[in-house]
């Protein structure tokens, strides 16, 4: 029997650094035609507070877990973006998990989690985003604020098909030392010291045998009978037999009697009598094609399985997931179907006769609805309707053991929580509240932040699945009206913002009908760049330093060309001087003036973009190039260890060494009228990766993060706020726009 031990101990949540001060210097200037060096040194760390910008989820979250043994405790698992817990004194989400870094990128995904029910201290999490990646488990004695890793030899897929099941861990509530943890491919595991070490229990019998887009789904759920202590496990098998038990500790088992052939149990859960409810569905979710769903709900007890499926009387189609006993009542469950798209959404039915009836939240063949929407903390989620739909994706609900009003589920996009479930069928409407704050999951491309004034966005923003959002204000949840997804939809490949004209903002879709939107009004309103010149999807866009104008480079499938658009005429015309390959960016401060990287050269536009002409700089090739803020002819070129910048629009640069950075941005100067601060995401000498300032133009850097607080997966790109000081943010894969601040 082979065994897994703990392969390394990690880690505080919080850690509190001496705060530093950046040391003294000047940098060399290169005289005029030439390249001056600037040499980098570590000016030590700083102590900062880690947030978010507010969206509210926008993301998939997978699975909840109400602790049994402390009211108020709950923690939310996310298919990318890690694992969270509820802070119940504050009101919002703790992320539990950022001390996985890029070195530990498959961890991010959260498999499953299990909150021990007799020490509400002790949590778990097994980890790995995608098949092909060993996985390992997290074990925490003080709520997820440490933990030691245990590397398994297994794989997970917390982002593959069959990821909204569960829980497939679980703590034995007789022997909370004792855990196990369904596999995908590997059968059933336990550890009997608390997570310390694991092994593979060799008797059971059936790892499953169904696969989901060639990807093998296996155990879906470990459950313990709360008046045995028998274990019951869910297994995703073609023919039926898929859920077993054991009364011996797991030395022997038994398949319970083949039930529905072609339907997979994916949820299941124990009344306090000892009665097992499950959910089933033709696939294990969460993606399947909308209509062509079954699904089915029963019990067992007494050696024997009930059919208790609601009616298909109201206008639904069936396929459920999520199942939930409640705590106080073993006659009352809650369900959830999934896989339902069309308005309103997925529903919940909850019955109090132990399934002989079901209340739904609403009726579509009578038209009729008993709940109402509450996402004013995050108002894109009417995504342009008049109201909220209930959520797609619902493959997990669960009721607080504490408070049968509260039911939360997981969505595709964010939380929400019941206030008042036991009125449904009332005639009182359930109020549905959102319930992310905190919990932020978004798959973050670009952010740009702008000089701007009072009722200005502070920040935008482009990022996978929801398109982007204009944020007036960063604390807060942006309303639908700053919602790019509620407008065009789609994939985004660029963005940019005049800098001195917050109000006017233009970013690319991988939309060829309609490749390009634009906003005059800070992003209440986007509207379609009429006339594209040609119809390809995405590339990136440059728009100068007042709103009057912008240059378009068109994805790879294009002519080769790049033009110039004019908001005012509403007209195109070619930029001269360049051809395909271009990096091109805008003066922030200049309206005429355009800058340009091609071909190892760099170029200068001082007729708005109209003509370019090279300054005879030789510059690395794929540099990226951005224009600094609030400086005339300042641009910073960056490509991995090679980092440049000009003050007199490219006639000469200066070379930063000894860093080796992914990206770079700007935000406002420590002091009124300095040089803006500059951020970076990469690695300052021996330091290692991380997040750096500097704010003497990268003579010395600090950095601002530390290693507890690497954020999973990172996106290149970086900036800071323009107004305030100190102020980072930076993008991820699946944690959101991540928000710095120097501690006061």
């Amino acid at each position: 029997m082979n065994r897994y031990k703990i392969a390394a101990l990690c880690l505080t949540a919080a850690l509190t650094l001496a705060g530093c001060s950046n040391t003294g210097g000047t940098d060399s200037t290169g005289s005029s035609g030439k390249t001056g060096n600037s040499s980098s040194v570590s000016g030590g760390t700083a102590d900062y507070t880690w947030g978010n910008v507010a969206i509210g989820g926008g993301g998939y979250v997978t699975g909840l877990i109400y602790s049994k043994a402390e009211e108020g405790l709950v923690y939310a698992r996310t298919d990318i973006g890690g694992a969270y817990r509820w802070s119940k004194n504050d009101g919002h989400w703790v992320a539990i998990t950022d001390h996985l870094g890029q070195d530990h990128w498959n961890l991010i995904g959260i498999e499953s989690l299990a909150a021990d029910p007799v020490e509400a201290n002790r949590v778990y999490a097994l980890c790995g985003t995608y098949m092909g990646n060993k996985g390992a488990i997290l074990a925490s004695e003080d709520y997820g604020t440490t933990w030691t890793q245990c590397d398994m030899p297994f794989e997970c897929g917390a982002n593959n098909q069959g990821r909204g099941t569960g829980e497939r861990m679980m703590v034995d509530p007789k022997h909370n030392n004792i855990i196990y943890t369904g596999t995908r491919n590997a059968g059933l595991w336990r550890s009997e010291d608390y997570g310390k070490t694991w092994s593979e229990v060799e008797s059971f019998p059936n790892k499953g045998n169904y696969l989901q887009e060639s990807t093998s789904v296996g155990i879906m759920w470990v459950e313990f009978d709360p008046v045995t202590d028998d274990i019951y496990v869910g297994v995703a098998d073609k023919d039926g037999n898929c859920v077993y038990t054991s009364s011996d500790g797991g030395a022997s088992w038994t398949a319970l009697p083949t039930n529905v052939p072609g339907l997979y149990p994916l949820h299941a859960d124990f009344t306090q009598d000892g009665t097992l409810y499950l959910c089933y569905a033709n696939t294990a979710g969460p993606n399947s094609t909308e209509g062509d769903n079954q699904g089915a709900v029963y019990k067992y007890k007494d050696g024997s399985f009930t059919d208790i499926t609601p009616a298909l009387d109201d206008g639904r189609y069936g396929a459920f997931s999520g199942v939930s006993a409640d705590g106080k009542d073993p006659d009352t469950v809650v369900i959830s179907t999934m896989y339902y798209w069309s308005d309103p959404g997925d529903e919940l039915y909850r019955t109090t006769d132990g399934g002989e009836t079901w209340v739904g939240l609403f009726d579509l063949k009578n038209g009729t609805k008993d709940y109402e929407m509450d996402v004013a903390q995050a108002d894109w989620l009417t995504w342009g309707r008049d109201e909220a739909k209930t959520g797609w994706w619902v493959t997990d609900c669960e009721i607080d053991p504490f408070d049968s009003d509260h039911v939360m589920y997981g969505t595709g996009a964010t939380v929400f929580c019941t206030q008042n479930m036991t009125d449904l069928g009332s005639g009182t409407p359930v109020t549905i509240s959102f319930a992310a704050q905190g919990l932020e999951e978004t798959a973050v491309f670009e952010m740009v932040s702008p000089h701007y004034k009072d009722g200005e966005p502070q920040l935008y923003s482009i990022m996978g699945d929801l398109t982007g959002f204009a944020h007036l204000d960063v604390t807060v949840g942006p309303d639908d009206a700053h919602f790019m997804g509620s407008s065009s939809g789609g994939n985004p490949t660029d963005l940019d913002v005049a800098f001195e004209n917050a109000d006017r903002a233009v970013y690319a879709i991988q939309n060829a009908r309609q490749p390009l939107w634009m906003t005059t009004d800070g992003g209440t309103t986007w509207e379609q760049v009429p006339d594209a010149p040609e119809k390809v999807e995405g590339g990136k866009v440059a728009m100068n330093a007042d709103g009057s104008s912008f240059l378009w480079t068109p994805a790879k499938t294009g002519n080769s060309k790049i033009y110039r658009f004019s908001m005012e005429k509403k007209k195109w015309y070619y930029a001269e001087g360049l051809g395909y390959g271009a990096e091109v960016a805008a003066d922030r401060v200049d309206p005429n003036v355009y800058y340009a990287a091609y071909n190892g050269m760099f170029y200068v536009s001082t007729d708005g973009g109209n003509n370019f002409t090279s300054t005879g700089q030789m510059i690395a090739d794929n540099c990226k190039v951005q224009a600094v803020p609030g400086q005339k002819g300042h641009v910073w070129l960056s490509s991995g260890s090679l980092v440049m910048y000009t003050e007199d629009s490219g006639q000469s640069f200066n070379s930063i060494t000894g860093i080796s950075f992914k990206a770079i941005g700007f935000g406002a100067a420590e002091q009124e009228g300095g040089y803006p601060t500059v951020y970076a995401m990469g690695s300052v000498g021996e330091e290692g990766d991380g997040i750096y300032r500097s704010t003497d133009k990268g003579v010395t850097w600090v950095r601002l993060n530390d290693d507890l607080h690497l954020f999973g997966n990172l996106t290149a790109a970086i900036t800071g706020d323009t107004n305030v000081f100190g102020r980072v943010y930076f993008a991820t894969n699946g944690r959101g726009i991540v928000m710095g601040d120097p501690v006061a």
